[in-house]
C-alpha cells in the first residue's frame, strides 16, 4: 500500500466525522470526492463549512458528485490515486468489480472479521464474544470479505446512551486515524477461511440484550 490517501464522503454524519479526524491530526487527504445529495441538510451543511473554512481542505481538490453512479466511477478510475476511505450513504454498495479491483476502497466495519460479518455486527459481537472491535479492510465484491489491513479491539465504555450513532461512529474514527497515521506501513492479508456467517440489521431487542449482556 503507497501513501496516498483520498476520500469519498456525504452527507451523513460518519463522514463529518471523519473530517473532523483529519483536522485534529492535521493532515490532508489528496483529494476529496463529495457526493453532494440532500438527504440530510444539516449536515450538509456542517459538512460544507468545514471543506470551505478550514485550513486543512483550503486549496485542496474537491470533487462534488449527485449520487454515487457511473459518472463518479470513471472518474474515480481515471485517477492516479490508489487508496479511498469510503464514506458512501445509506444503502449505497459498490458494484463496479473493476474499481474494487483497481482501488483500495477502505472500510472501517465494527466487527470481528471474518467471525462477524453484516449489519449491526457489533451488538452480535457483544452477545456471542463479549468483545468490540474494529476491521479496518480493503473492500472486495464480498459482503466485508476484503483484505484485512487491521483490527482494533475496544473496551466497552462505561456508559452508553447511542450505540449506533456514537460509540460506533468513535471506534471508526480511532482506526482512521491509525490509518492516516501509519499509511504506507499496512500490509493487506486475506480473511481466514470459516463457515460463512452474516448478520443482518439487529431488532431493537437484540440491541438491549447484547449491551445487557456486556454489563453483566
Amino acid at each position: 500500500m503507497n501513501r496516498s490517501l483520498s476520500v469519498i464522503i456525504s452527507n451523513n454524519l460518519r463522514s463529518l466525522e471523519y473530517l473532523k479526524v483529519f483536522i485534529e491530526l492535521k493532515k490532508t487527504p489528496d483529494k476529496v470526492y463529495y457526493i453532494n445529495d440532500n438527504i440530510n441538510l444539516q449536515i450538509k451543511k456542517k459538512i460544507k463549512k468545514i471543506l470551505f473554512s478550514s485550513k486543512i481542505f483550503k486549496n485542496k481538490k474537491i470533487f462534488f458528485f449527485r449520487r454515487f453512479n457511473d459518472r463518479i466511477v470513471k472518474h474515480l478510475l481515471k485517477e492516479k490515486e490508489k487508496n479511498f476511505v469510503l464514506s458512501l450513504p445509506h444503502g449505497i454498495i459498490v458494484k463496479s468489480k473493476k474499481l474494487l479491483l483497481t482501488k483500495n476502497l477502505i472500510h472501517f466495519h465494527p466487527g470481528r472479521l471474518p467471525l462477524f460479518r453484516g449489519a449491526t455486527s457489533i451488538y452480535y459481537s457483544l452477545l456471542r464474544k463479549k468483545e468490540i472491535c474494529c476491521s479496518t479492510i480493503i473492500m472486495s465484491s464480498r459482503l466485508d470479505g476484503g483484505n484485512i489491513l487491521f483490527f482494533k479491539k475496544f473496551s466497552f465504555p462505561k456508559k452508553v446512551k447511542d450505540v449506533d450513532r456514537k460509540y460506533d461512529i468513535e471506534i471508526r474514527k480511532i482506526c482512521l486515524a491509525h490509518l492516516i497515521k501509519n499509511i504506507g506501513k499496512f500490509k493487506a492479508k486475506p480473511q481466514k477461511k470459516i463457515k460463512k456467517l452474516h448478520y443482518y440489521l439487529a431488532h431493537p431487542v437484540i440491541r438491549k440484550l447484547a449491551i445487557i449482556n456486556m454489563k453483566s
